[in-house]
């Protein structure tokens, strides 16, 4: 049976509920990526249905139910500080408030 490659290529934000759902059913979960089906008239209307979120294309050699590779994540090379006691220093929230100082307070005459 022929396979084909369906790819995201649009964001599934306000779009309909059930198209959301399609998507998922698909296996599709961000923009730009890709996965393997076969070729039936099921995944056809599915396909059919988000038509405007994704592309559709044969794919070469590839057998159904693969995924691409997991991108694997980045880690930083520092390690977290820790305090005398051991365990490590909360990260502090600058740009969030955090920083600022209290407002003063009034004094009634």
């Amino acid at each position: 049976m022929s396979q084909i490659r369906i790819t995201q290529e649009r964001s599934k934000i306000r779009c309909l509920k059930l198209h959301k759902r399609t998507l998922v059913a698909l296996g599709l979960r961000r923009p730009n990526h890709s996965v393997i089906h076969n070729d039936t008239p099921q995944i056809r209307g599915m396909v059919a249905q988000v038509s405007y979120l994704v592309r559709v294309e044969p794919a070469a050699g590839e057998t159904a139910g693969t995924k691409q590779p997991a991108a694997t994540p980045k880690r930083s090379t520092a390690k977290a500080k820790r305090s005398a006691t051991g365990k490590p220093k909360r990260a502090t929230a600058k740009g969030r408030g955090a920083t600022r100082k209290a407002p003063a307070k009034r004094v009634k005459r």
